[in-house]
């Protein structure tokens, strides 16, 4: 049973726990339910279980390579976000090789495959609505490493992971792997369809000291989700703030960042991530320069609100200092029109949460 809004904006986030229930919570880069797959490890940070049923997200690492076969999910939305090292990535007809914060979005029912080309590879795996994760424990094996061993241990042959795979939707297709090309990835496609996104490449946005990146809009996720790349220099906290009726979940992908969620507050640097489901008041600040973040809001009916006050831009760097400002009518509009609410002024006091 979900907790209301009320009960939501009062609720202590856990740390480093899966907390099985929609509730706010920490996880720690390389901390969650960790399993081995074929000398990979999957670590997964939110199960829909976690979430509410609308999500499920885990980091996937491993040497130089480590591959999977083609794979085809019936229901999953999937995005691949690399983090460290080199990624090599097919889609029918085509390959690329990514490097860190590139992307692809991948639709239900397309057919992909990756292999690792560096000596440690790390990408993040999200899926909406979540519940394949499953499938990691059912063919992965438990392991108490945060790293990936140094040589695999069980493999699970391909008439296994269909086996398992077919209780999730899940697919092995027999897809030819195309030769990778070094195409420059720019923008979002109009529909629903997979892409390549290069690193820096998307709809940006521009305010002061602040640059916001459209990774993918409800037009390319079927409006399950879409996914904001924010990067910025130091900063205070903004307005303490709630959503009724969507999730917000931060990653932070490079620098420090301070999150603040119902009355705790925790530094997060690369990999850590914080998952406020729709009540949790929160509120964020950078913490060092040119600090980098994912935001993945689902469902998508806040998109469109950095529109109301930032302005497109062609750049791909914010400009550092200047006079402080912000667009307040704008903000205000989005208020008025939006599933935000304001509770009060950025938090000025730390408070933050005790880390086991």
């Amino acid at each position: 049973m979900s907790l209301g809004v009320e009960e939501m904006n009062t609720q202590l986030p856990a740390a480093n726990v899966l907390p099985g229930e929609a509730v706010p919570y920490y996880m720690a880069s390389g901390e969650g339910a960790r399993y081995e797959i074929n000398g990979q490890l999957v670590t997964v940070i939110a199960r829909a279980a976690d979430t509410g049923g609308i999500f499920s997200a885990a980091y996937i690492s491993g040497g130089m390579g480590a591959e999977s076969p083609f794979v085809s999910h019936q229901v999953e939305h999937k995005t691949l976000y690399v983090f460290d090292g080199i990624l090599h990535v097919w889609l029918p007809g085509e390959s690329r090789i990514l490097t860190p914060g590139d992307s692809v979005v991948i639709p239900p029912n397309t057919p992909h495959a990756y292999r690792m080309a560096s000596h440690y590879t790390r990408f993040l795996n999200w899926m909406t609505p979540g519940g394949a994760e499953a499938y990691y424990e059912r063919v992965g094996t438990p392991i108490d490493s945060h790293v990936p061993p140094v040589r695999a241990g069980h493999s699970a042959s391909l008439q296994e992971q269909a086996e398992v795979g077919a209780e999730f939707g899940i697919t092995f297709p027999d897809v030819e792997r195309a030769a990778p090309s070094f195409k420059h990835d720019a923008g979002l496609p109009p529909t629903q369809s997979p892409y390549f996104l290069s690193a820096g490449e998307g709809e940006r946005l521009v305010s002061y000291q602040t640059m916001f990146t459209y990774l993918s809009r409800p037009a390319n996720t079927g409006s399950n989700y879409f996914a904001v790349h924010t990067k910025g220099a130091k900063s205070p906290y903004i307005p303490l703030h709630f959503h009724s009726e969507h999730t917000e979940n931060f990653i932070c992908t490079e620098g420090r960042m301070w999150l603040y969620a119902n009355g705790r507050e925790v530094l997060l640097t690369k990999g850590d991530f914080v998952h406020a489901p729709a009540g949790t008041i929160h509120s964020f600040a950078f913490d060092s320069h040119n600090t980098q973040m994912l935001g993945f809001l689902t469902p998508s009916v806040f998109n469109g609100f950095f529109e109301y006050f930032n302005k497109p831009t062609e750049d791909y760097m914010y400009t550092e200092g200047g006079e402080p400002y912000m667009d307040m009518e704008g903000f205000g509009r989005a208020q008025a029109e939006m599933d935000l609410t304001v509770v009060g002024p950025p938090p000025q006091r730390r408070a933050a949460l005790d880390i086991p």
